[in-house]
């Protein structure tokens, strides 16, 4: 399989990255340095869902499956991206663009320019419950969208995530879509092997 153009779809990963409120905030700490030891380490903290991640299904689901369980067929494949206008993302919208041959989509919105803003915003678009819904019943493997959250900012009951990790369907949020077309794609989105984790960060790749 050859490809022409490569994609890097994820966020850059420093102190000043757009997190969702309350998630850890990242630091870089020397451990040891050229000068003082012969070789430069660091000591990095973050969250599991800090930029560019996957949602687990434990993450909202306390028996739900972690990230090294999940088969990584599921985030290597055939992916469409969509581009949406609206703030919501309904049942409508996808119907009238999904290729029913593809198990993997993308959300290509406007939140692809909020990442410019350099501070998170609650305006996002995100997806509405029927979405949900009708990506279950097409048996979606994965679904990925351009902002730190698939859900509407405030959603007390998390409802669109619960339905999507309920089916074992993960999330990949945390992209950034401005410099690709809405169509047709080769997706690599691996997330790092930590055993019994709720979620892991990616380096997500569109082929094309």
């Amino acid at each position: 399989m050859e490809f022409k153009k490569i994609f890097d779809i994820s966020l850059p990963i420093n102190k000043d990255i757009i997190l969702y409120p309350g998630d850890a905030k990242v630091e870089y700490l020397p451990i040891c340095t050229i000068e003082k030891s012969g070789c430069n380490m660091t000591k990095i903290t973050f969250g599991s869902h800090t930029g560019t991640h996957i949602d687990a299904p434990s993450h909202f689901l306390s028996n739900g499956t972690t990230i090294d369980k999940i088969p990584l067929t599921t985030f290597i494949g055939k992916a469409q991206v969509i581009f949406i206008e609206e703030q919501e993302i309904t049942r409508q919208d996808i119907q009238k663009n999904l290729n029913p041959n593809i198990k993997r989509v993308i959300f290509k919105t406007q939140n692809s320019h909020l990442w410019d803003l350099k501070k998170f915003s609650k305006k996002y678009t995100y997806l509405t419950e029927d979405g949900a819904d009708f990506l279950i019943e097409n048996q979606i493997l994965l679904v990925g969208i351009d902002y730190v959250s698939i859900e509407r900012f405030g959603t007390p009951d998390f409802s669109v995530h619960k339905r999507l990790l309920s089916k074992d369907i993960p999330i990949l949020e945390g992209l950034n879509l401005k410099d690709v077309e809405p169509g047709e794609y080769f997706l690599i989105a691996t997330p790092l092997k930590f055993e019994n984790l709720d979620g892991s960060p990616v380096r997500a790749l569109l082929l094309k």
